[in-house]
């Protein structure tokens, strides 16, 4: 199963993405989810079979510091000065991106989906300008995010997040580095608690990689996307 996982998801991707791309409305998306309850920790998911990567080590994760060191501690000293001071719009977000990153960042991506889901314009002559990756702010704009576009940028999306994620599991296990809220019990776990090794963090691995992948599908969005991947 695990190993037909992958194919699966870029079909499923790519049926969506030939649904949604077709119109302009998004539908069903929530900014009150519960937050996410994960079934399983898939503990061992860092020996899963990569789609992109030769190898879950190819970029190396530095080794983290142990929780007995100086500058470990001023790091949950840190977080707890923080947690004290959450404001509401803070405490929003949290919440918002605790219903998952892999939802919320597919999320945008239907948006940004049917932002460039237009056709151009037709010439005088009958014919149609192509855009241009060259000059993506040129008319007609990069990308014409038509259902094939649409379903490859689906498809390439969840690839890079899925092997982000094995690469993520695999030092996890391999640094075993247990959670902030486990190592402090005055620091509040602010998503669901879980067994997993806290380093590195699939959040900030999921958000990269997804972010880079969206900058280069939809370059007239890098700052939009920036702002979301902050």
């Amino acid at each position: 199963m695990k190993k037909i996982f992958p194919i699966i998801l870029v079909i499923v991707t790519g049926v969506i993405a030939f649904q949604l791309s077709c119109s302009k409305n998004i539908s069903g998306r929530t900014d009150d989810l519960a937050p996410l309850q994960p079934q399983n920790d898939d503990i061992n998911a860092g020996t899963w079979k990569l789609v992109l990567l030769p190898r879950p080590d190819t970029f190396a994760v530095a080794i983290p510091a142990a929780t007995n060191t100086p500058g470990y501690i001023a790091d949950l000293n840190e977080i707890k000065a923080y947690q004290h001071n959450l404001t509401g719009d803070q405490e929003s977000k949290i919440k918002y991106w605790a219903a998952g990153g892999v939802l919320r960042w597919n999320e945008l991506m239907r948006e940004l989906v049917a932002k460039y889901n237009l056709p151009p314009y037709q010439k005088d002559d009958g014919t149609y300008p192509i855009p241009s990756s060259a000059n993506p702010f040129a008319y007609p704009q990069f990308p014409f995010a038509n259902p094939p576009y649409a379903a490859r940028a689906y498809a390439y999306i969840s690839a890079a997040q899925y092997d982000a994620l094995v690469a993520c599991w695999y030092y996890k296990k391999l640094y075993t580095r247990p959670a902030p809220y486990k190592v402090d019990s005055s620091v509040l776990a602010k998503v669901t608690p879980t067994d997993l090794p806290s380093y590195p963090s699939e959040a900030a691995v999921l958000a990269g990689v997804t972010a880079e992948m969206m900058k280069l599908l939809f370059p007239t969005e890098i700052g939009n996307i920036q702002q979301k991947l902050e």
